[in-house]
């Protein structure tokens, strides 16, 4: 052991360390088979050389690049900067890597209180941050995540990390500015105090760069400059300036998906230009937002969330699938009479509002011609007639899928009244939930399977059933079912025009009452 003297032995601890800890990598690599075997066979004889200090090339360093990259990319940020210094080859097989994930929970542990740790701490993030960017420059990187919620301490690092990311070739660029493991919409409830500036002149110098991600901060306002090689943005709890978003649709001409998450608005949200590309849209949880209008010939996709009444103008005339929450007064006959009269490509349709009433009379019966999937999320204040459903279902003769999710605790007992014949042609599949068993939810059940020569299964359930967020589908509690339940999958079937119907009734999440079907 005389090998290691006062200058050698930090290098013999750290050599050791790092064995452990790459031996710990490899053994989390499950899904190679082969990188177990190897590690296993060698872990003895890296050890032994680790602390005799003769290996120019250990056991671990004979894996093929791939899986090494693959090992090394496993590490903390800390192990995998200090590694490259462990052996001639792994500093170039870092640059094997693709994907670049630099975040500051790598070093802490999540939900501490990093970002007022002590400056030494934060000093050790950014330097490891320094040293892999001078690593790969020069190299393309496929993916890049910085994740930082201290940045507003060290802006000037963030501006020098840009111009080194700006030679790396970067195609998708994800930068954070908090650490928090909560969900966005609690985030966005808390208090994030002032978040970090950043320019959007200075992101532009990343001439490679396809898709670009920012959380948690506030886009400055800045000059007009191309940025031609965007095609994506997402943007949550991002703070924008008057006029900025308008200034960053034109510049990005070839941009296709536009996502606002939490974002801070003007209160009137306009998306439009001559050359606008765009294809896929995302207004999600804006708050503060009254007013929308969208004018963008190629859009086919538009997902919109927002607590609250709403102003629509929309041209959209290549529309084919639409998710739309909003709530106010009148908003179903607003909503199927007003916003949607000008989408004759749509297809897939997700409606769900609180409302006062549900009554809506299509301005002519094939306003809809092109639908073929409507999910219908109704909250109602009071007791609704689902009659007044059956405009709406006439409207689209083509019709292919309908789920109608009911969310209202009154009954309507309402009887006697004349349900239309109409032929519903097309539908294969209903979904019916939150269902209590009344009179006129029965009635609405029967006018489906005798109208529906095609349908092939209708499930009714209890549990009633919303979106909320991101889309994400939520399962609420069921309501009590009449005792008239016990007999409908019978009356059902004995009414029903299809030979091929199956009956599901569900009173619970966890019972199913019944199944039944014809052969």
């Amino acid at each position: 052991m005389c090998w290691f003297g006062n200058r050698a032995l930090p290098f013999a601890i750290l050599l050791a360390a790092t064995g452990a800890a790459i031996q710990k990598a490899i053994k989390s690599f499950g899904g190679q088979g082969k990188a177990i075997v190897l590690q296993e066979k060698h872990e003895q004889d890296f050890v032994h050389k680790a602390d005799d200090g003769l290996a120019n090339e250990d056991s671990i360093s004979r894996l093929p690049d791939d899986l090494l990259s693959d090992v090394l990319s496993r590490l903390d940020l800390i192990e995998a900067v200090g590694t490259r210094i462990l052996s001639r080859r792994w500093k170039n097989v870092c640059k094997v890597r693709s994907e670049l994930h630099l975040d500051c929970l790598d070093m802490f542990r999540p939900n501490c209180s990093h970002d007022m740790g002590s400056h030494w701490v934060q000093f050790r993030f950014l330097e490891a941050v320094d040293q892999s960017l001078q690593l790969y420059s020069g190299q393309s990187i496929t993916y890049l995540r910085i994740s930082c919620c201290f940045m507003k301490e060290f802006e000037p690092k963030f501006t020098q990390w840009m111009q080194v990311v700006a030679t790396l070739d970067v195609q998708e660029l994800d930068l954070k500015f908090i650490c928090s493991s909560l969900p966005l919409c609690q985030c966005a409830k808390s208090n994030m105090g002032e978040l970090f500036p950043v320019s959007f002149r200075l992101l532009t110098a990343v001439a490679t760069m396809k898709h670009l991600r920012l959380l948690a901060c506030s886009l400055q306002p800045s000059f007009p400059t191309q940025f031609n090689s965007l095609e994506g943005l997402y943007l949550d709890l991002v703070h924008l300036s008057d006029g900025e978003l308008p200034r960053m649709l034109s510049s990005c001409v070839n941009l296709q998906t536009l996502r606002l998450g939490f974002c801070k608005l003007t209160p009137k949200l306009s998306i439009s230009g001559p050359c606008l590309q765009l294809k896929f849209l995302y207004v999600h949880s804006c708050p503060g937002l009254e007013e929308i209008d969208i004018c963008a010939g190629n859009l086919i996709t538009f997902s919109f969330f927002h607590n609250g009444p709403i102003k629509f103008s929309l041209c959209v005339p290549k529309l084919e699938d639409a998710r739309i929450t909003f709530t106010g007064n009148g908003s179903i006959p607003y909503f199927f009479g007003e916003v949607l009269k000008d989408c004759p490509k749509l297809k897939n349709l997700l409606f769900q509002t609180n409302s006062d009433k549900l009554k809506y009379t299509p301005g002519k019966m094939d306003m809809f011609s092109n639908l073929r999937t409507l999910y219908f999320v109704p909250g109602m204040k009071s007791p609704p007639d689902l009659l007044n459903v059956v405009p709406i279902l006439e409207a689209c003769p083509h019709l292919e899928e309908f789920r109608l999710q009911l969310l209202c605790r009154g009954f309507n007992e309402e009887r006697g009244r004349e349900w239309p014949p109409r032929r519903l042609g097309q539908l294969k599949e209903v979904e019916f939930n939150g269902f209590h068993g009344t009179v006129n939810e029965i009635h609405f059940a029967t006018y489906l399977v005798k109208n529906a020569p095609a349908l092939e299964r209708l499930w009714i359930r209890s549990p009633y059933r919303f979106y909320c967020g991101d889309y994400h589908l939520r399962t609420g509690g069921g309501w009590y079912m009449d005792e008239r339940v016990d007999t409908l999958h019978e009356e059902l079937m004995m009414q029903a025009v299809s030979s091929k119907l199956q009956v599901n009734i569900v009173r619970s999440p966890r019972t199913e009452l019944k199944i039944c079907g014809r052969e």
